[in-house]
Order: C-alpha cells, then structure tokens, then sequence
C-alpha cells in the first residue's frame, strides 16, 4: 500500500496519461489502417481512370513474365469478343473477367488480390494488388504513427514527477514549520500564498497552536502564581521554626531538624518552579544583553566552588573560547550553573568534573563532563522530562534539566545529555547557544580549581 500522497499522486496520474495515450495509440493505429487502406483502394481506382483515358494503348502487348515489382499494382485490359487480356503487366496472372464492378477479393496464384474492376462499353479495366503489400504498407504506416506515444509517455511520467513535487513543495515546508513548532516556538503558520486546498488545514494548525499557547501561558502563570503564594507561608514556617529553635527539647531536636529541612526543601521547590516559569515565559520583554559565555562558565564554576572543595572534588574549567550569545545573562547563567550543580550533586566525593567550550557551526557549546555513576540508557529520553529524577536517592526537585532546556529552547539553543563514550562512567551534558557573532575561537587562558 502506498502511502506517500506524493507517490499515490504521481501513480493516479501517470496512469490515467498512460491509459489516454494507450487508447489514443490504439485508435490512431486504427485510423492509420482504415486511412491507408482507402489511400490504397483510391490509387487502384486512379490507375483504373488512367488507363480508361488512353493509357490502356501504352501497356506492352507481351511483358517479359516476372519483370514487375511485386508492390507495383497489376493492370489488366480486356476487349469485348477476346479470350485473353487485351493488355496486362504480368501475363502470368488471370484475373476472373466477369467479377463484380468495383472492389473486391480473390485468390490467385494462391495469393490473395485486392481488385478494383471498371466496366466500360469498349473494354473492362481491372488493376490489382497484393494484400499482404496493403497490410504491410497500412501496418508500417499506422505504427509511425505510435512512435511519439511510446517516447513521449515516459517524458509524461517525469514531468508528472516533477509538477506534483513542485506542487507538494510548499506543504513540505509547511511539514517543516510544524516540526519546529513547542514550547519556545508557538508562532501561527503563514498563510499568505498558500493554496485554497490547504489553507482549512493550515488554519485549523493555528487554532490548535493558539489553545496550546493560552493553556502553557495558563500553566505557567498557574505554577508562578502558586509558587508566589506558597512563599509566604513557607517564609513564615522558616521564621517560626527559627523562633522555636531555643525551645526545643534537646530530645525533640532530631524530628526538627527534619522538620526545617523540609521546609527549605519545599522552598527550594518553589524556587525552581519560579525559574521554571520565568524560562517558559516569552523574552520579548526582557531586555538582552551581550553575554561573554567564558565569563558565566567562570562564575558558574565559581558558585559551587566551596561544595566541591568540601567533598574533595577536582572541578575546573579548560579549553575556554572567547564567544557571546545576546540573552538575558541570568537565564544563561542558571541554565550552565544547574548543570554544574547536577554533575557535582551527582558525582561521588573526590570525584572530577571538567568544563570545555566549543564551537560547533553557528552554535557555541558547553560540556559539563563528570565521572559519576551516569544514566541508565533506557531512562536517557525521560531526563528532561519535569520532575523526573534518575536516581531518587540523590537529594533535588527534578526541575534543574527543564530549566536548562527551557532557557536553550527560548534563545534558539539546544541542550543533550549523554552517557561518556570513553570507556568511563559519568556523564556528558552540553548547552549551546547560537553566537551573536563568527570570531576567531581565540583560547582563553585555561583555569583549574
């Protein structure tokens, strides 16, 4: 079953040109036939009206037998009273006298004739011809006439080919628009130009990308709002835990520490999910600014500098390239400081975590390469799905990847995360953004920590 529209297209209408040019070889080889055959029918009777005007009298009166062409026509004049032809051009064929007046056929010499007879008051004129000439002379014409069916239906084909492709262009460009189309990207398609087919089609696509826009654009403002709310409360609990610190009974002091831990995780949580919906928010109103990428890897480093020194880790940042990306520097600087944070919070103690810079086209990357445990193959795809954690052992919100990828997503970037390919465990997470401008990838002084 095909199931390409183009190909169904193409197939449709190649037959259909096919079947039209097969049935008008056909008729043409006909009409050749039937055409050729009154050609032929009316040359007898021409000679026949030739030889009634004199021409009879030039015929020799005794031909060598076998001296004409056997496609040459046979001419027979008889004379009222005489036994034998008055003239003929090939003695060696008789003819029946007494046939029927015009066309008709006989056998002779165990050869089928077409004869033409013409009856007139001072002679009888019968002038012949083989038939296997006639349908040798019809079939060589009437198949002339198929020669431009037979080349011209493969050049059908192509151009067939080649209008349905033209004509299916655009909606592969459409395909193309569609495919771009999430979270970051819910721009309505064009419908300038577009043919009247396809425009309903076009049309329901942007209903869809509009209620998919005003229900990320409620979710979003839903998780903000809460997260808003739920700030206050939670700052209160802080204050009141912190208030009641004094009073606790050294017996109770366990559970509370428990209880204070909970309370800043939970407003951790609502941190990220602030985050998360200040990534997913529109830039057009933000302001953008040139950002030195070595300077946010720098900083980023930086701000997780006292976790690693603590638990013995080697972190440091190589292989620096001077590039910028024009963004909001705090949405850079979150998206490469949670990727940081995670290959630390992921690594055991005196592990190492390397940072490299890399220009890969139009996009400038950043690798976060760690030699922690890594990630199951199978659980790869879900990593950056929202609050999914790979290890639940491993304290955190599963936000920190959606975040990153949101930022990535919002300024044309792209984020991956990958198991090492160097025979060591850990893991490779890559940010890039696209440079505001081509220099040259002059290196930085490398920094180790």
């Amino acid at each position: 079953m095909i199931k390409s529209l183009k190909n169904q297209l193409v197939l449709a209408l190649g037959l259909l040109v096919s079947v039209i040019g097969v049935v008008q070889g056909v008729s043409s080889y006909q009409l050749t036939q039937t055409g050729m055959n009154a050609l032929l029918d009316m040359r007898l009777e021409q000679v026949a009206a030739r030889l009634r005007d004199g021409l009879a009298e030039s015929l020799p009166k005794n031909p060598s037998r076998g001296t004409q062409d056997e496609r040459d026509v046979v001419a027979v004049v008889w004379k009222p009273g005489q036994d034998l032809p008055f003239r003929t051009t090939d003695p060696s064929l008789h003819f029946p006298r007494d046939a029927h007046p015009g066309f008709s056929g006989v056998d002779v010499n165990d050869e089928h004739w077409r004869i033409f007879t013409r009856q007139e008051p001072t002679m009888t004129i019968q002038v012949a011809q083989r038939s296997s000439i006639r349908r040798e002379l019809t079939q060589e014409a009437a198949t002339q006439t198929l020669w431009p069916i037979a080349v011209l239906l493969p050049l059908v084909w192509i151009a067939v080919a080649l209008v349905v492709r033209r004509s299916l262009r655009q909606l592969n460009q459409l395909g193309a628009e569609v495919r771009d189309i999430d979270m970051g990207n819910l721009q309505p398609l064009p419908t300038v130009g577009v043919p009247t087919e396809i425009a309903p089609f076009i049309h329901s696509i942007n209903t869809m990308i509009e209620r998919l826009a005003t229900s990320i654009e409620k979710e979003r403002k839903f998780i903000a709002d809460a997260a808003h709310e739920l700030r206050t409360p939670l700052t209160a609990l802080q204050l009141q835990a912190d208030n009641l610190a004094p009073h606790i009974y050294p017996g109770n002091q366990e559970r509370f520490q428990e209880l204070r831990k909970g309370i800043a995780r939970s407003g951790k949580l609502i941190a990220q999910l602030l985050r998360l919906a200040r990534a997913d928010a529109p830039a057009n109103g933000a302001p953008l600014a040139r950002v030195d990428l070595s300077e946010v890897v720098t900083s980023a480093v930086a701000d997780v500098l006292p976790i690693a020194l603590a638990r013995g880790m080697d972190i440091g940042a190589e292989e620096m390239v001077n590039a910028h990306v024009r963004a909001v520097e705090t949405d850079i600087g979150m998206a490469v400081k949670n990727l940081v944070s995670n290959a630390v919070r992921y690594t055991p103690d005196g592990g190492t975590i390397d940072l490299h810079m890399r220009r890969d086209g139009e996009l400038v990357w950043i690798d976060v390469i760690d030699n922690g445990p890594g990630i199951d193959e199978a659980l790869l795809p879900r990593v950056f799905d929202r609050f999914f954690r790979a290890n639940p052992d491993v304290e955190g919100s599963g936000l920190g990847l959606s975040i990153v990828k949101a930022i990535a997503a919002r300024y044309g970037g792209d984020v991956t995360l990958k198991n090492r390919g160097d025979g060591r465990s850990g893991i490779v997470a890559s940010i890039g953004f696209p440079v505001e401008e081509v220099r040259e990838n002059a290196a930085a002084p490398a920094m180790n920590l």
